[in-house]
């Protein structure tokens, strides 16, 4: 089976049994009091949703999900002791690189990436973070997958920070209860492609096919989701997305329109989704299987919608402003299962909306060279220091590697990971219980660095350092 299918089919299996309960640095990311967590609710409770038409909404959070890390000079990556550059010279104890056929277990890689962190001064009392999970489910409270019965590592082990990421309105408010339990989590909320019934209007019967479908939806949650992003500053968008293999899709009544009204009713929220976080200037974690060009025709279709928006702006530094803000601040493909080209395509279309001058001198260099006959140009990357990332691409244990069976979609896999630059790379759980969000974490770094040819350390060190990243990029783009 490939590993679309079999993605679908353990996903599935869980789906049925679903039930809800009722800044370029990281310390960007929160400057939320001690107190504020100290005083958390043992109950999170309904939100009351603020005045969303008034100029005087405030930034200030207000509840204790928000309450995440402690302010200036508390954090530290254990990893940076020596160089602060890429290709710095790791403190961690001298590793080899995995082979193709001996990843190590996640309980394994763990206790190599725990046992790394030893070399730094034991008298520093700021905080080590050895990695970040920048996607999860552990609010979820499912069966466990890794820890089996090792509960040993809490919910706020301060080693690790975590995203734990919503899929439907009925879990938005659990998400939020969870995140409030630990200064190390952030919260995400967002409808996952497969759960689009869940608002869904009751009776679509009488619904002229050639009417507008969003008659379909039910468009209060859009409301509460941005209710939320206003009363929570540093709530993050997710996970959204398009998935042609989801049930919702496979299964849609013929009589409403079968699979096409379903693909193009995920696209609709997809959209709308993102074009919330936008708005909040919020990053985004994205669901996308066997759906790439519909993502990829969403992504056009908001450039398009902008560039018509300000074609009369002369000044293209001033334009490309208002492009760039069209986009949330990050977008991270979560558990990528693209191919190579794919992973070329998303990032030759960031460099359109970030580096337009660049993609045309390089396309009018290209097109002399063709005719003289010589080799194709690549466009020319910015320094690092300048780099503005709009796309990072994240893999799991549980999707990329144990769900990943047959020796083609293996290789299609590896080659994708390798396509990604280093700095995009993201390392995620995707688990659906708390005990398991360090060793799904620590997986999915063993495997991205089995896949790579580098140490786990490496790996460990750079992703920790972009997840990091993308989680900041909550400030990146508003003051641009």
């Amino acid at each position: 089976m490939r590993i679309t299918e079999l993605y679908i089919l353990a996903q599935e299996m869980s789906q049925i049994a679903f039930q809800f309960s009722t800044s370029s640095s990281i310390l960007r990311l929160k400057s939320i009091s001690t107190s504020l967590y100290n005083s958390r609710p043992t109950t999170f409770g309904q939100l009351a949703f603020p005045d969303l038409t008034s100029s005087t909404m405030s930034s200030t959070p207000s509840c204790p999900c928000c309450a995440f890390l402690t302010t200036n000079g508390a954090l530290f990556l254990p990893w940076n002791t020596g160089e602060d550059d890429d290709g710095e010279e790791s403190v961690a104890i001298e590793s080899k690189s995995l082979s193709a056929e001996d990843i190590m277990t996640p309980n394994e890689s763990w206790d190599r990436i725990s046992m790394s962190s030893s070399v730094v001064d034991s008298n520093d009392e700021r905080q080590q973070i050895l990695l970040v999970d920048t996607h999860g489910h552990p609010h979820l409270s499912r069966d466990v997958q890794y820890a089996e019965n090792d509960t040993s590592i809490p919910i706020d082990d301060q080693s690790i920070v975590s995203l734990t990421c919503a899929v439907s309105p009925l879990d938005w408010n659990s998400a939020l209860e969870y995140a409030s339990q630990s200064q190390q989590i952030l919260p995400a909320l967002g409808i996952h492609p497969w759960y689009l019934a869940d608002i869904l209007v009751d009776e679509t019967k009488n619904i002229d096919m050639q009417e507008d479908i969003t008659k379909y939806i039910k468009w209060d949650w859009l409301s509460e989701l941005e209710a939320h992003l206003s009363n929570h500053p540093h709530l993050l968008v997710g996970e959204i997305g398009m998935c042609k293999m989801a049930r919702f899709v496979r299964e849609f009544p013929k009589e409403k329109g079968g699979k096409a009204t379903a693909s193009q009713l995920q696209k609709i929220v997809f959209k709308k989704q993102l074009d919330l976080a936008a708005k909040w200037s919020r990053p985004v974690t994205v669901h996308c299987v066997n759906a790439h060009g519909l993502f990829i025709e969403v992504m056009r279709d908001t450039l398009t919608e902008v560039k018509e928006s300000c074609a009369e702006i002369d000044d293209i530094t001033e334009a490309k402003r208002h492009w760039r803000r069209a986009f949330p601040p990050a977008i991270g493909m979560h558990s990528f299962t693209g191919t190579a080209h794919h992973v070329g395509e998303i990032l030759a279309f960031e460099k359109e909306i970030l580096y337009p001058e660049e993609v045309q001198a390089s396309g009018k260099r290209r097109r002399r060279k063709k005719q003289q006959g010589a080799d194709k140009e690549e466009i020319q990357q910015p320094q690092d220091g300048e780099k503005d990332i709009l796309f990072y691409f994240g893999f799991s244990h549980a999707v990329n590697h144990v769900m990943c069976t047959s020796e083609k979609a293996r290789k299609k896999g590896s080659e994708a990971v390798r396509s990604i630059p280093s700095d995009r790379l993201l390392v995620e759980s995707d688990v659906h219980n708390s005990v398991d969000v360090i060793l799904g974490t620590a997986g999915a770094a063993a495997y991205a660095a089995q896949v790579k040819g580098e140490s786990l350390e490496q790996v460990a060190r750079s992703t920790t350092k972009n997840g990091l990243r993308f989680l900041s990029s909550l400030d990146s783009i508003t003051d641009t």
